[in-house]
């Protein structure tokens, strides 16, 4: 069975108050070199559409290192997201809030067709919502433990995803100070076959052991959901602004 949340929008005129305030969410880092705070316009989110896509989940683990596994950390950081998305007005859809894929514990299949039941799903759900974005969380691996930091990917051809990726890739560059890493497109199923603007993250390098640590840290993990959400935010700001002087 699908699992998702949707939280009901907000009404024209809440939108309008909601130009009147500030959203303004610290990030602390007592434990990090970084120590961000900063003001963010969230009007722009306001009635929005959001997907929230924590990559892999059920037969799938993800990436894994040790004791860290890609699909526990992928949620910890969506459900965190989720939280500062609606918050600013935002219709979240959580494509995965527990342990389970999207392909359904029923399904019987091959472990490939099971995976791409789960992927074709994720997709599906997107499309028929008619999101205004989506987002993908995921972590990095490579062969070797040199490789660090976060980027983000976007949907080919897509000059608003383009936007949005930018936006959040510099966010990620600023609140979490330790990547110079730059946007760049995607080759990924999920970016390739939603029909809205959409973004993938790789949060950062679960094969580097001091980053594997920090992705399955509780406060590491706020701070890139926070640097994503102001990314979204800043992005549609921008977004709004420009379709109001046309």
């Amino acid at each position: 069975m699908l699992s998702r949340t949707v939280f009901i929008p907000v009404r024209k005129t809440a939108v309008v108050t909601a130009m009147v305030f500030l959203i303004i969410l610290c990030i602390t880092a007592a434990k990090f070199e970084v120590n961000q705070e900063e003001e963010v316009f969230s009007y722009g989110i306001a009635s929005q559409i959001i997907v929230i896509d924590a990559g892999h989940g059920g037969l799938d683990q993800g990436a894994t290192r040790d004791e860290y596994k890609e699909h526990d950390i992928t949620l910890g950081i969506a459900k965190k997201l989720e939280v500062h998305l609606s918050r600013a007005g935002a219709a979240v859809i959580m494509l995965r809030e527990n342990e389970s894929d999207l392909a359904g514990d029923e399904f019987t299949g091959t472990i490939r067709q099971h995976k791409n039941e789960d992927m074709k799903n994720r997709v599906t759900i997107a499309n028929k919502a008619k999101a205004n974005l989506y987002i993908s969380i995921h972590v990095n691996a490579i062969p070797g433990q040199s490789w660090s930091g976060s980027q983000a990917f976007y949907r080919p051809r897509s000059e608003e995803s383009k936007i949005y990726a930018r936006s959040i890739q510099e966010e990620l560059t600023r609140v979490l100070g330790n990547t110079k890493r730059k946007a760049a497109p995607g080759n990924y199923y999920v970016l390739k076959n939603v029909e809205m603007p959409a973004v993938l993250i790789e949060t950062g390098f679960i094969s580097n052991p001091r980053e594997a640590r920090l992705l399955a840290d509780e406060e590491y993990q706020n701070k890139i959901a926070y640097a994503i959400f102001a990314g979204i935010a800043k992005a549609a700001l921008s977004s709004t602004e420009d379709t109001e002087i046309k």
